[in-house]
């Protein structure tokens, strides 16, 4: 079997999707390729009995949890915090809560202010319109006018109410003088006729939504890109990419169910994630890259950033009314972003309120540690805990450290025999004293809102959503993987436009920022082809 295309782009998820759909509309002839497959939604049972059980297992963000058959292992042993990736069309947004904040831009030159880290090589000037551009497609709801934010020329779509909740948090941030704002929240553009489906509440506002079904890439960039003429295909595993005398990458090697092909192309763009892009080009060394493709830096896999998590629950007396029947938006705080030296740690963290846990963390005691009782009184408990928790999530600004890497295991290879991706990672001492004092925040917050008693976790492991700094962005291919437009120094028709170029971290989640990236890159291939 043989395929080819113009460009080639590799991984349908939330940059895939992005640079596939921007390159169609221009006009190129695009190839895009995915592992996985078009994810089933009915397959979720959001409103079964048995939901939050298999969200434990084969409904699990974490693949080495869920094990799915066409799903390369992780070999996560050197990292307490553990991969939460989704190989699927739409990728991790799959699984998401569908948050979308922009960065800010104090965030692409914390060296030149804070004289940490490096500074990237573009601004965010340099990419707000195609934030705006991202906002449209993804149907971004939020409210313009945070003066901690940027400014939004455009309007979004209309925010969820922040819940009874959210109102209690609110009025307790007010109360102590700590700067709050609604979270921005990717809602989805609907096509003309389609009903909006009515938020139940059954479950969590991530997998199984059946309100936010509309906002994953999979509805908002895939299904778009191809009726631009873009051409899917799923079910395909790229095993390494190869290259011509000239050092130019002329094929992919790949295997789907038919067998192994070679995918020509003129030009090639990874967006296969933190992990993923690193472990392809390390398996596509060679003579003439003895190290991996474009590696001449050595920093192909290098500077893992993953935003570590702490959390706060807070118990309360009376229900919180976050598992009412409406679709409810979290609310944020960047009060403790920026550097402050009297703090004793460089960057910082946002704090974001969440609704507590759900009824089988209740029932197994996983807040308290304390299982509820089972028999006549366990309803009577279950009553007293259940919606009487409220969360608040510490996430600190990793900064870039060339130990933290993405490298090859040498332990563990997938069924064909090639060596899976290998977690090397540890916080480190800055990233815990800012979780520390973010705990230590959270907790005044919520016993402020009226919490009787507060529980805290100082590391969440299964947190490992946030993949960035492997293939960092440059100017100096001694120092850098790729240029500012995405393209690999050493290699002309090799592109990355995933997290993996981003050079710092922020507070925020990278999903928006990673997708504007990957529409500006559209526009350079595209100049490329011509």
């Amino acid at each position: 079997m043989r395929m080819q295309a113009d460009v080639i782009v590799i991984g349908a998820g939330a940059t895939g999707g992005a640079m596939a759909f921007k390159l169609a509309s221009l006009g190129a002839e695009v190839l895009l390729l995915e592992n996985g497959d078009w994810f089933d939604y009915e397959k979720t049972k959001c409103g079964d009995p048995e939901f939050e059980l298999m969200k434990r297992s084969k409904l699990n963000p974490n693949p080495n949890i869920r094990k799915n058959i066409d799903e390369d292992p992780i070999d996560d042993k050197n990292s307490f915090i553990k991969p939460m990736i989704g190989s699927a069309v739409g990728g991790g947004t799959i699984w998401w809560s569908a948050h979308v904040p922009r960065f800010r831009p104090d965030d692409f030159n914390v060296f030149s202010r804070y004289g940490v880290a490096d500074d990237w090589p573009i601004t965010h000037e340099d990419i707000e319109s195609f934030y705006e551009e991202n906002e449209k497609m993804m149907g971004a709801a939020f409210v313009a006018g945070d003066p901690t934010g940027t400014r939004r020329r455009l309007n979004g779509l209309s925010l969820p109410t922040i819940g009874k909740g959210g109102q209690k948090m609110a009025a307790a941030f007010d109360r102590l003088g700590i700067h709050w704002w609604p979270v921005d929240l990717a809602r989805g553009v609907k096509d003309k006729g389609e009903k909006k489906i009515k938020c139940s509440h059954f479950g969590p506002c991530d997998i199984g939504c059946p309100s936010r079904k509309s906002s994953g890439v999979d509805s908002c960039y895939v299904k778009k890109s191809v009726e631009a003429g873009a051409k899917l295909v799923t079910g395909i595993k790229v095993l390494r990419l190869e290259h011509n005398r000239q050092g130019c990458i002329s094929n992919i090697l790949a295997k789907s169910d038919q067998g192994f092909v070679r995918i020509k192309g003129k030009i090639f763009v990874l967006c296969a994630n933190g992990i993923g892009t690193p472990r392809l080009l390390l398996l596509s060394g060679s003579k003439m890259f003895p190290n991996g493709l474009a590696n001449g830096s050595g920093l192909v896999g290098r500077n893992l950033m993953l935003h570590p998590y702490a959390r706060v629950e807070g118990q309360f007396p009376d229900p919180l009314g976050f598992f009412v029947p409406d679709e409810i938006a979290g609310i944020v705080s960047f009060a403790f972003q920026k550097t402050i030296p009297e703090r004793g740690f460089l960057r910082g963290s946002k704090l974001q309120v969440n609704a507590g846990p759900g009824p089988l963390d209740i029932a197994t005691g996983k807040i308290t540690k304390k299982p509820l009782p089972w028999g006549n009184s366990h309803h009577k408990e279950f009553e007293k805990q259940f919606d009487h928790f409220c969360g608040i999530t510490i996430c600190a600004e990793d900064l870039p450290e060339y130990k933290n890497c993405i490298n090859l295991s040498k332990k563990i290879k997938d069924k064909d025999n090639l060596p899976v991706a290998k977690i090397n990672y540890k916080v480190s001492k800055n990233s815990r004293r800012i979780l520390d004092f973010g705990i230590k925040r959270a907790e005044e917050l919520l016993k402020e809102a009226g919490a009787i008693r507060t529980y805290s976790n100082p590391l969440l492991s299964q947190a490992g959503f946030h993949l960035m700094g492997t293939a960092r962005m440059g100017k100096d291919p001694k120092s850098s993987v790729v240029d500012p437009q995405g393209r690999c120094h050493e290699i002309d028709n090799l592109f990355i436009a995933d997290s993996s170029v981003f050079v710092t971290s922020s507070v925020s989640n990278p999903t928006a920022t990673a997708q504007a990236l990957a529409l500006r890159s559209a526009e350079i291939v595209c100049k490329q082809l011509d």
